[in-house]
């Protein structure tokens, strides 16, 4: 009986507290759910709409060199002299850096000797080749005056030896004299022909004009060995340092040319209509007061399929060099009236960084969409990119308003 009663009385007890936690849990579960639903941010929402806007319509746009070209080592050598440094303003040819010309100047000098040898040997050789035509010449006259005596002795002794008072060995002596200075007359003029048909010079000038392109070649290898600047611009890279080693083809800086400079813009469907037919636009510097006017050079025909853009592109002087390239300019388009322009409350603006969003609403929830915005006009700001017309946007940004948040819309 003892044993029973104490179930009971345990049952009794224990059922009443398992009730109490039960419906505390209940409760409990009821409060969250409450607080959650409680929770949910309400917000106020619009579409977004055209409003009239005055002014120029400002487009952002990127300056950039109108070219950019590498400053290349020729030949190898040691860095003997740096003459320019990082972000100097260069012209074109003048002198960035020196190779030591040391082995250069050397091989110069020998080479130079070399020429010099062959130019005495040369002269010496042609007064020879003169020299020895004016005594073959002269040999030439004297055999022939020589053989018509000879030949007239030759005649007088062969008439003496047919009349018996001339002996045979004389007439022989005689004709052997007439007959071998015919042969040295036909030596003599053979020798003299050879001279005046070829050229002896001619091996010693191959030598000489070989040895003057040498020389000239040392000279231009000198002459690369001052690297000079390619184009005007600024300096913006210089790596070699003074005592250090390079071969040929080696990049030993960048230069940019700054003046003039290249103005990119992509721009919307809307603005594009704004720049068609113009052959110069205005733009301004952001910090500044100047204005500057720059030349159409490219504006596409077609949407790009990518950015949904239209590339423009404008040339302009850059007096002073106040245009740097990686700066941004404001393009001035369009007339300066009144437009409909795609705008949206300042207070639907919200700002992370330097990149500006608005929120819509998609359902019960809010989309965080990146936008670009231009001019900002009684409250509003125009839309450039990144809304539709008539998409609802909220209004009054709160603090922690989040990407895919569940909101309670409220008029």
């Amino acid at each position: 009986m003892k044993h029973r009663f104490s179930a009971w009385a345990w049952k009794s007890t224990v059922t009443p507290a398992v009730m109490i936690l039960l419906c505390a849990a209940v409760t409990a579960g009821c409060s969250v759910t409450s607080a959650k639903e409680a929770q949910l941010r309400q917000v106020k929402v619009v579409p977004v709409a055209k409003q009239a806007m005055e002014g120029l319509v400002e487009q952002d746009a990127d300056v950039v060199s109108s070219s950019q070209v590498n400053v290349t080592v020729k030949v190898g050598g040691d860095v003997l002299q740096l003459l320019k440094k990082r972000g100097d303003a260069v012209r074109q040819g003048e002198v960035i850096l020196k190779l030591d010309a040391t082995d250069m100047e050397r091989s110069k000098r020998k080479t130079e000797l070399t020429r010099e040898g062959l130019q005495t040997q040369l002269v010496k050789t042609r007064e020879d080749v003169a020299t020895n035509k004016a005594v073959l010449k002269n040999t030439i006259s004297k055999l022939g005056l020589q053989i018509a005596d000879l030949e007239k002795a030759y005649n007088n002794l062969r008439n003496d030896y047919d009349q018996g008072i001339a002996a045979k060995n004389q007439l022989e002596k005689a004709e052997t004299q007439w007959k071998t200075s015919i042969l040295d007359l036909d030596t003599a003029q053979k020798q003299l022909a050879n001279l005046e048909a070829t050229d002896p010079l001619a091996t010693l000038k191959i030598q000489l004009e070989t040895t003057e392109v040498g020389v000239e070649d040392i000279d231009k290898t000198i002459s690369d060995l001052e690297v000079k600047a390619p184009i005007n611009g600024i300096l913006t890279d210089l790596f070699p340092e003074q005592g250090m080693s390079v071969q040929s083809g080696y990049v030993a800086g960048v230069i940019q040319q700054l003046d003039p400079v290249k103005i990119h813009s992509d721009l919307t469907e809307a603005q594009v209509k704004l720049a068609r037919g113009k052959s110069e636009v205005s733009f301004t510097l952001p910090g500044s007061n100047d204005k500057f006017q720059g030349a159409v050079t490219y504006l596409a025909d077609v949407m790009s399929p990518q950015s949904k853009t239209f590339v423009m592109e404008l040339t302009a002087k850059n007096d002073g060099f106040k245009l740097k390239p990686g700066t941004r300019v404001k393009l001035l388009l369009g007339d300066g009236g009144k437009q409909d322009a795609l705008a949206l409350p300042t207070s639907a603006v919200a700002q992370d960084g330097n990149e500006m969003y608005a929120f819509v609403l998609a359902g019960e929830q809010v989309e965080k969409r990146k936008v670009t915005l231009g001019r900002a006009v009684n409250g509003y700001r125009e839309v450039v990119s990144g809304l539709k017309e008539g998409e609802p946007i909220v209004i009054s940004v709160g603090q922690g308003l989040q990407d895919k948040e569940k909101v309670e819309i409220i008029k």
